[in-house]
């Protein structure tokens, strides 16, 4: 999504489901090292759409020098390759929803042999990839989702390499890169208080027999003899001793919540700070009421926010029936004033207001707040300080082990 500023008369212009005009799997992220197939091609449609708006906006009564962009969970990894983008700036904010480039999830590792895979199994054999990638470019594109969908092959953003002729968009790994667009960028940026509940609320008794989610850890490092120890130091901090079992499914939900979108905006928020951004604003959403996106779906009545529960505040949802409580109006309305204020002044509270009643304080290298979006609203210091201060310290212990810096 991007929101542009009219200043003329305070209105904020949507151009949302930006989904539908970039290319999604084998189309958008199909990966295989070539210039004529160099991969993130989706990225690339996005750019074409930010240049659009940098070009035209003004032609609407728009600002050029006020756009935010703005995306959640996979979105939200988006916004951040396009900032973190070595090419020219387009936009002046990001808002992060639940999800940044410094997730385990956020660049993918391209499946070569992918094209063999799909051109088979719609009937044409080969060993030759320029051959099935010819095949594939003629055949209908339903059959191809179809066969990538059947084939379980995943396709997402991954490292470029760099061709002569050949625009690049993400060719060095986000721990790598310099960042220098996030000079001077304002930044808010937050998740949901249990960002993996679905995963654990509706997991059955069943489920956890032989389950060991910490065995994720080791998809963002180099293994060695010594690894287990590694994991076994992480699956001691977070459960102990103890066997995994249905009792353990909370301390489970924190790992998992923590490991895939927590600490990895912490990640984010830390070298924002490092790297000269404007004002930084963070948040953690915590509310449950009747129009928590996800939860609302799937009849979960477990306090807290899951994934993508905000959402259901910030737009409206077709399949909640009847008029918003008291409260979830409330939310409503505070969730879109905080969001339209930022990215009208760049400050999601220029003023407190009966509404807004506290002042949500930038985060600082010395002073690290965040807004608790809940009921009330209120302002704290470091969300989940120990486990998330144990993951920072845990990952500069293992540095010389991270796969994007060997």
């Amino acid at each position: 999504m991007i929101l542009v500023n009219k200043c003329n008369f305070n209105f904020i212009s949507l151009l949302n489901h930006l989904s539908t005009i970039f290319r999604l799997g084998p189309y958008g992220f199909m990966c295989l090292d070539t210039p004529e197939v160099p991969g993130n091609q989706g990225l690339k449609d996005q750019r074409l759409a930010l240049r659009w708006i940098k070009n035209n906006i003004a032609a609407f009564g728009g600002d050029v020098n006020k756009i935010t962009l703005v995306g959640e969970s996979a979105g939200s990894v988006s916004t951040e390759f396009q900032l973190l983008a070595n090419q020219e700036k387009l936009f002046n904010q990001v808002i992060l929803q639940s999800g940044t480039v410094f997730g385990p999830w956020a660049v993918s590792t391209p499946d070569l042999t992918a094209p063999l895979k799909l051109a088979a199994r719609l009937g044409f054999d080969t060993e030759d990839v320029d051959e099935a990638v010819a095949f594939l470019a003629t055949a209908d594109s339903n059959l191809v989702i179809g066969a990538s969908t059947a084939l379980w092959l995943g396709f997402g953003p991954c490292l470029e390499k760099k061709f002569d002729g050949v625009e690049s968009i993400l060719t060095e790994h986000p721990i790598d890169s310099d960042m220098v667009n996030v000079k001077n960028t304002n930044i808010m940026a937050g998740y949901t208080n249990k960002e993996q509940l679905m995963s654990f609320a509706t997991r059955p008794p069943s489920g956890f027999e032989n389950l060991n989610v910490f065995s994720t850890i080791r998809g963002s490092f180099v293994i060695d003899d010594d690894f287990q120890a590694v994991e076994d130091i992480v699956r001691r901090f977070y459960i102990g001793d103890e066997p995994v079992t249905e009792a353990l499914r909370w301390n489970l939900m924190n790992f998992e919540s923590d490991w895939f979108f927590n600490y990895p905006t912490q990640w984010t928020i830390d070298n924002y700070l490092e790297k000269g951004a404007g004002d930084i604003y963070y948040y953690v959403f915590s509310y449950s009421g009747q129009r928590n996106f996800v939860k609302s779906r799937f009849n979960v009545t477990v306090e807290g926010a899951a994934h993508a529960d905000e959402l259901g505040y910030q737009f409206d949802q077709a399949f909640v029936t009847g008029a918003p409580t008291a409260d979830d109006q409330r939310v409503i309305d505070q969730m879109t004033t905080l969001w339209a204020n930022f990215v009208k002044h760049g400050d999601p509270t220029p003023t407190t207001t009966e509404l807004l009643p506290v002042k949500w304080s930038l985060v600082t290298k010395t002073t690290y707040t965040y807004l608790d979006l809940d009921n009330p609203l209120t302002v704290k210091r470091r969300p989940y300080s120990d486990r998330l201060t144990f993951l920072q310290l845990f990952f500069k212990a293992n540095w010389h082990r991270l796969r994007a810096v060997n």
